[in-house]
């Protein structure tokens, strides 16, 4: 397992036991599904839906709810991770980093986002921030030009001084038929950033 994935991996198993302490077995309503789509330039279809299946096992959900993931592999070699009904912004950004380097899918890597904020409509390009040696990081840019760095777990966003761009949605194949998958995630919008908007100061350390 790589210091990525041991460390992406501990911060999540936290992060399951603290968001699941008043269990009520019962959507939440006041959950917005994000929209958004991951690309994982790596990894058979295969491969990418294990790696998934491992993601939707290591989180205890407080108030559960059903998704639905699409795989679309492209003639590129990579796999298109489509979500017809959004997730949770606090599991899209989580599942961006694992499927960069989960634990048990060596081939498996590579992987970015495009997470619309469901509150303000703001498109963001997310990919994991190689140089952070801690691996608790996505950075990016809004389609509007900001750049951000997100905090995981917690999926806290802030802006950051260093520059970043803004990578324009490719074009996917899309199959028409997929590989499908449902996965069991938390729809709670007590903890995290439900809203996927800018919540801390810029360049904030969060390790602080």
């Amino acid at each position: 397992m790589s210091t990525y994935a041991q460390l992406l991996f501990a911060v999540l198993m936290i992060a399951s036991i603290t968001s699941c302490k008043a269990a009520d077995e019962s959507v939440d309503l006041l959950l917005k599904p994000a929209k958004g789509w991951i690309l994982v330039e790596n990894g058979s279809a295969a491969d990418v839906k294990a790696a998934i299946s491992d993601y939707d096992a290591l989180v205890m959900e407080a108030r559960p709810g059903i998704f639905l993931v699409e795989l679309h592999p492209q003639s590129s070699g990579a796999v298109a991770v489509v979500l017809p009904g959004g997730l949770p912004a606090y599991d899209l950004a989580n599942m961006t980093g694992w499927l960069s380097a989960p634990p048990d899918q060596e081939d498996v890597y590579g992987a970015a986002s495009w997470i619309t904020s469901p509150s303000s409509g703001v498109k963001y390009y997310l990919e994991p921030e190689t140089s952070n040696p801690w691996g608790d990081t996505l950075i990016g840019a809004s389609a509007l030009g900001q750049p951000v760095r997100v905090y995981l777990p917690e999926t806290g966003m802030s802006g950051v001084s260093s520059a970043h761009s803004y990578r324009e949605e490719p074009e996917i194949e899309i199959s028409p038929q997929p590989i499908t998958i449902e996965v069991t995630l938390d729809t709670s919008v007590s903890f995290g950033n439900p809203d996927f908007v800018v919540n801390s100061p810029r360049d904030h350390n969060w390790r602080q």
